[in-house]
């Protein structure tokens, strides 16, 4: 490589100096290469600032520096060989080559400067001068590749103008790389065709000017190297590397082009989704670091889309669980939980923003598992429930308002109707009473729609109380079937058990269950055809047991099949339509039999057999082990002593009676029930005359005589009954019968039940507690002569009125003016009196020790309310 640093022509032109002549057509193609290269290298920039792994960006800038060295190196040395002089010319190898690579590094050099967004103005500045400085020394190294045929000489001016060009096309172009990738995609491909076309113009002037400064003289004795390059083959090989890369690097950055634009348009679909979700949506990555959230969490916390995700949650928002006022630790929440692998469904708690804003929200969340199995990150589902609870509340306070408002009016004009539908205010003409037998059944439909809403209600809210207890599921549906005749007769429809099963018990509440086997058997009485049978079966199948409901009929239709279980479902059909019902009944059953443990379906073959049915696990326990009387539940349950010396006989009395409800007692001696008699109050006393230490009669006379036995109804169980009621010569006061052994059980379970603790030819007292003043008329009404109703209407009231008189029985509603009723169960406790809790809402489990009996008031019929009554009072001890 020959190299002659004596550059400038600083003397006259010499006159053996050579002028050349221009192919046009190599010019255009020159110009076509330097746009074409021009556009590559705007593009590459475009790709390099979008990329945001650091691997990638070396590539892309490595890829990028040799694709646009060589469109620009092929630039200019085919506007060399477009300039043709009257002599063979050729290049020098090792000049070639170094130009070469002196376009790759000026190339690098301008992708090094815009590899970043945001990028200085000077630094710029800075990097436009290196860049055009680069260019130029290539151009001139690649001119100095032409000296061994010729000496080059430059024109100072010229010289100087070309470095000026070719810093001023560098740094347009750094300018343009930057304007061109801003803006719509359309907007950057028209730019960058613009741009293409400006910076080929300043590249071929700047070519073009650096070959106008060049003076050609030739040199003497010149002859062709064995390195040096004939200009027909360099052209071809210039030609054919521009082509090859130009097309190469116009192909990838198209394929990247489209995939860049299919997943930001992938990222732009994602973030508008997420975005435009109601619910805040937070993701993780494996270490736990913050890397997504949405705007619904932004509007919340005033974050910008502008401002970078924090690594601490607690730097938006602290999460509290409902009952506690500390906030949850980084590693108690759900983001993290679901980091460490659970599976978070519907956890509720409160959400505070720093903003003093609190949320209920209900939070799902679980761990991001790619398709090897490892793991990515976690996401949690924020919804924000605060609405739902205020819409909760009022719906809660409108079943309240429903409950006593609209339940309490029900229950007197239903009191009111039945009083004169009975007869109990006289008789009515015939006409008058179809009137009134019409308003109370849709009386009755009206109270049985609302006790369906409030008990859906209940189901809903989680609020309806189960009691639980082992019992035998065929003495269970036995009961049903005894209690459900009369409806089913009302249709002409007959109800059987016909495949029975012995000791199976299940664990459930038998008042729940027999709100369900009602339903059903209705049902199927409503849907049978006259004259048919309801069968009723009680199958086993591994550990359960089924029960189902079987009836003749049309049948459900198959397109009302799928939503037979929905609420208010009916089939859409007059013939079903006019057989009433709320169409709550099966939805209310199935959610009782799932929530007691069990499942529920059915089967129906239209104008065939329908049959309804659910199962349980069968429960290994008998129904002893729940049967637990606690105290309190014995001082307000009948209460018998059974005096016996025959411990078998006393045991199995025992026994009987407390499977009848009764609790008892038991004293073998005279002595020994002499001592209970004075501690305790009992129902009554149940006598064997024949005692190891008094005989029987004597025992009997000796409780006449005493101030607190003298009213004790006495049973006598003995062999010598007959004997023994002959001896008293008629003083038998109080002895309900006499019962020889062996005891038949009937009769003494008559005998008990005949037993009426009263007043001598005085009414009982009887203290109503209701602020409604038609209620207690209509009970007034249904107790007259039977009773003596002392009405109050407050909590102060009742308990000033308990102070001045005697009462048998106490009435009680539990809302009340200045309070709830139940302030009141415990004071009636201590004067033990029987108390029955009648009102539109159900007594609190908690509470039902205190109370005798609970009746609601749209469920309970005056004959409930009067048979309640009678049987407390028939049933109480009074001192």
């Amino acid at each position: 490589m020959n190299m002659d640093l004596n550059w400038f022509q600083l003397t006259p032109i010499p006159a053996n100096a050579m002028n050349g002549t221009y192919s046009m057509t190599l010019v255009v193609l020159s110009y076509v290469i330097a746009v074409l290269a021009s556009y590559v290298a705007l593009d590459l920039a475009g790709r390099l600032r979008l990329e945001t792994q650091s691997k990638a960006k070396i590539y892309w800038l490595c890829g990028g520096a040799f694709t646009m060295g060589a469109g620009i190196w092929s630039m200019h040395f085919i506007g060399m060989l477009a300039f043709v002089m009257p002599m063979p010319m050729g290049y020098d190898l090792l000049w070639t080559c170094s130009s070469f690579l002196v376009a790759i590094t000026a190339s690098g050099l301008a992708l090094f400067i815009l590899r970043d967004k945001d990028r200085k103005v000077s630094n710029l500045i800075i990097g436009g001068v290196l860049v055009g400085l680069a260019i130029a020394t290539m151009h001139y190294m690649g001119m100095q590749g032409m000296t061994s045929y010729v000496a080059i000489r430059y024109r100072p001016g010229l010289f100087v103008l070309s470095l000026g060009i070719a810093i001023f096309a560098a740094e347009a172009a750094l300018w343009l790389a930057l304007e061109s990738n801003k803006g719509s995609i359309e907007r950057q491909f028209y730019l960058k065709i613009i741009s293409a076309l400006i910076m080929g113009i300043a590249i071929c002037g700047m070519h073009y000017t650096g070959m106008w400064a060049a003076v050609f003289t030739p040199l003497e004795n010149a002859t062709m190297s064995a390195y040096i390059i004939p200009p027909n083959l360099l052209a071809f090989f210039t030609a054919g590397i521009t082509g090859l890369i130009i097309a190469l690097a116009l192909t990838a950055s198209t394929y990247y082009k489209h995939m860049v634009n299919a997943v930001q348009n992938e990222k732009e679909f994602l973030n508008a989704m997420l975005d435009n979700l109601e619910d805040v949506i937070i993701a993780c990555d494996a270490q736990g670091a913050i890397t997504v959230f949405n705007d619904a969490l932004r509007k919340n916390c005033n974050i910008s889309k502008e401002d970078h995700t924090s690594e601490d949650l607690s730097d938006y928002f602290l999460l509290y669980t409902l009952d506690s006022e500390v906030p949850l630790q980084k590693h108690e929440s759900p983001l993290f939980r679901a980091l460490r692998g659970e599976q978070i469904h519907s956890l509720e708690l409160i959400m505070k923003f720093k903003n003093g804003v609190a949320r209920n929200v209900v939070i799902d969340g679980q761990p991001i598992i790619n398709i090897n199995g490892n793991k990515l990150g976690a996401v949690v589902a924020i919804h924000d429930v605060t609405e739902i609870k205020k819409v909760e509340k009022m719906k809660s306070e409108f079943v309240s308002i429903v409950s006593h408002e609209l339940r309490t009016p029900l229950t007197s004009i239903r009191g009111s109707l039945g009083l004169l539908v009975g007869g109990t205010v006289g008789t009515f003409p015939e006409k008058a009473l179809k009137l009134l037998n019409i308003a109370n059944r849709n009386c009755e439909r009206l109270l049985l729609l609302i006790n369906d809403i409030l008990d859906m209600e209940k189901i809903n809210a989680g609020k309806m109380k189960f009691n639980l207890s082992v019992v035998d599921i065929n003495q269970l549906v036995n009961e049903a079937i005894s209690t459900n005749k009369m409806y089913c007769d009302k249709y002409n429809v007959n109800i059987a058990l016909s495949e029975p099963v012995s000791n199976v018990n299940v664990f459930v509440d038998p008042d729940r269950l027999s709100q369900v086997l009602a339903n059903l058997i209705s049902n199927a009485a409503k849907f049978s055809l006259s004259g048919s049978v309801i069968n009723i079966k009680i199958n086993i199948f591994d550990s359960h047991v089924r029960v189902s409901v079987c009836n003749k009929g049309a049948g459900i239709p198959l397109d009302f099949q799928s939503s037979i279980f929905q609420k208010f479902s009916q089939a859409d059909s007059s013939d079903t339509r006019g057989k009433g019902g709320t169409g709550l009944g099966l939805s209310i059953s199935k959610a009782i039999i799932e929530k007691l443990g069990g499942t529920m379906s059915f089967s129906s073959t239209p104008n065939e057999e329908t049959i309804f049915y659910f199962d349980f696990p069968i429960s290994r326990m008998s129904t002893d082990d729940t049967k637990i009387i606690s105290k309190e539940q014995a001082d307000v349950s009948m209460k018998l002593l059974i005096c016996e010396d025959d411990e078998d006989q006393a045991k199995y009395l025992s026994v009987l009676l407390e499977g009848a409800g009764f609790s008892t007692d038991l004293a073998y001696t005279a002595t020994e029930a002499k001592a209970f008699l004075a501690k305790n109050n009992y129902l009554a006393l149940l006598l064997d005359l024949i005692l190891p230490d008094e005989d029987g009669i004597t025992l009997i006379r000796e409780l006449r005589e005493s101030e607190r036995t003298k009213k004790l109804p006495i049973i006598v169980t003995s062999m010598i009954a007959q004997t023994g009621e002959e001896l008293l010569n008629g003083d038998a006061f109080l002895v309900v019968d006499w019962l020889d052994k062996p005891i038949n059980t009937n009769k003494l379970l008559d005998a008990i039940s005949q037993i009426k603790q009263k007043r001598d030819d005085i009414l009982p007292h009887i203290l109503h507690v209701e602020d409604d003043l038609d209620v207690q008329h209509v009970v007034a009404s249904l107790l007259e002569g039977k009773a003596k109703i002392i009405a109050t209407n407050t909590i102060r009231e009742t308990i000033d009125k308990l102070g001045q008189d005697n009462y048998d029985l106490v009435i009680l509603d539990l809302l009340l003016p200045d309070g709830n009723g139940v302030e009141l169960l415990p004071i009636f406790s201590k004067y033990k009196i029987p108390i029955i809790v009648y009102s539109a809402y159900d007594l609190d489990r908690d509470y039902g020790k205190f109370v005798a009996t609970k009746l609601v008031k749209s469920k309970a019929t005056n004959d409930d309310l009067l048979n309640s009554i009678k049987d407390l009072l028939n049933k109480s001890v009074k001192e």
